[in-house]
């Protein structure tokens, strides 16, 4: 990805719609300039700087805020969900876009969620909990550990029985709600 400056969507839509409109601003001095032949170019450039200063704040102004709220906002949303997808976080997607091509990508995640939800079969969460059983009780039986090493396999087989409880729940009330 390298060193590269990153801009906002908005602000660089907005940028190059307000540089269109001094553009235009410029080619319409020129003409004026070429139409009417009493004008000075200090009065053109003033006259027309005043316009495309006007028009570029109200139009940067404008866009930015639209695209901020229409696009930027959603696609972070989903920057977010994704990264709480890799922490383990397989909750539904709420995100309400009337932009299509934002809605289609909230869809795909989702279709994403629904897929893991599903692979995540009742056979593994119970070889996981039997795991967790036996590294209780190697923790409980074993003479060669410290206390220390006890402490840790006890810790852990707690924190995956945990986990174990939450994905089955989760599981179970996702079952529930596609019954409804």
């Amino acid at each position: 990805m390298g060193n590269k400056r990153k801009n906002s969507l908005a602000s660089v839509v907005a940028g190059y719609s307000a540089l269109v409109i001094a553009l235009g601003m410029v080619v319409y001095a020129v003409y004026q300039y070429i139409a009417t032949p009493g004008e000075t170019i200090l009065g053109l450039v003033f006259e027309h700087s005043w316009h495309v200063l006007v028009l570029g704040v109200l139009i940067y102004a404008t866009l930015y805020a639209v695209l901020y709220k229409t696009v930027v906002r959603p696609i972070h949303d989903l920057y977010l969900k994704l990264y709480a997808i890799t922490r383990g976080d397989l909750s539904s997607l709420d995100i309400d876009s009337n932009i299509v091509e934002i809605s289609e990508i909230a869809e795909g995640v989702q279709l994403l969620l629904d897929e893991m939800d599903r692979r995540v079969p009742d056979l593994s969460l119970r070889a996981l909990s039997n795991r967790t059983q036996k590294i209780r009780s190697i923790a409980k039986e074993s003479d060669a550990l410290d206390m220390s090493a006890k402490d840790f396999l006890m810790n852990l087989s707690n924190e995956i029985e945990e986990l174990v409880r939450e994905l089955s729940m989760t599981k179970l009330k996702k079952q529930e709600s596609n019954v409804e």
